[in-house]
C-alpha cells in the first residue's frame, strides 16, 4: 500500500511522458537518452517502494539499450528495411508505452483508495464545520499538533467517528492528517499548506 508522498512521486514521473513525446516530435537528438533516464527514475521510485515491478522496468530499459547496440526491438516489425535511428526511436516509443501502461495500472488501486479517502475527509470537514467542531486555524504556530488535535476531535464525535475510522483504514493515520491539511487548505486558499506536517510524516 503506497503512501501519498510515494504515489505522487510515481505519478509525477508518469506525468513526464508528454515532454518525452514532445522531444520525439521535434526529433530532438536527446530523445533516446531522455527515455533511458526516465526509465531509470521510474525504476528507482518503484525499487524504493519495494515494488517488484521495478524489475520489469529494468528489463524494458535493457531492451532499449540492446536496440541501441543493433538488436531488433521485440514486437517491432518493419515491412521494409529501415535505419538504425528509426529502430532506436521505435524501441524508445515502445518502452514509454509499455512502462507507462503497466505502472499506471499498478498504482491505479492506490490512487483510487486515496481519492476515496480524500472524498470522505471532505465530507467530514463539511459536517464538522456545520457542527462547529472546526475552529479557526489561522495563526496557529504548531500546525502539526493542531491537525492531530482536530482529527481526534472529529474521531470523538459520534456522527463523524465512522468516517474517521474508514479514512484511517484506507490510508492510515499519517496520510489522514495530510488529507485533512489539504482539504482545509483548499477550503481556505489564503492558508499556506503546512510543509512542516508533510515533512514530519514522511
Amino acid at each position: 500500500m503506497l503512501r501519498i508522498v510515494n504515489l505522487e512521486e510515481i505519478q509525477g514521473i508518469l506525468l513526464k511522458i508528454p515532454s518525452l513525446v514532445d522531444l520525439q516530435e521535434k526529433r530532438d537528438t536527446s530523445f533516446i537518452q531522455s527515455v533511458k533516464e526516465w526509465l531509470s527514475s521510474l525504476e528507482k521510485a518503484l525499487e524504493n517502494n519495494k515494488m517488484p515491478l521495478a524489475g520489469t522496468i529494468a528489463a524494458t530499459r535493457a531492451s532499449l539499450i540492446s536496440t541501441e547496440r543493433g538488436k531488433m526491438p521485440e514486437g517491432v516489425e518493419f515491412r521494409r528495411r529501415t535505419s538504425g535511428g528509426n529502430l532506436k526511436e521505435a524501441a524508445a516509443v515502445g518502452a514509454i508505452k509499455k512502462a507507462g501502461n503497466i505502472v499506471y495500472d499498478a498504482v491505479k488501486p492506490d490512487a483510487e483508495r486515496i481519492a476515496e479517502a480524500e472524498r470522505t475527509v471532505r465530507q467530514l470537514v463539511a459536517v464538522a464545520r456545520s457542527k462547529g467542531i472546526i475552529n479557526n486555524i489561522e495563526g496557529n504556530i504548531n500546525f502539526t499538533e493542531n491537525m492531530h488535535n482536530l482529527w481526534q476531535s472529529l474521531a470523538a464525535d459520534s456522527d463523524l467517528r465512522p468516517g474517521t475510522t474508514g479514512v484511517d483504514g484506507l490510508v492510515g493515520p499519517y496520510d489522514a492528517l495530510i488529507l485533512l491539511d489539504r482539504v482545509l487548505t483548499a477550503d481556505r486558499p489564503h492558508i499556506k499548506q503546512s510543509t512542516e506536517l508533510v515533512f514530519e510524516l514522511q
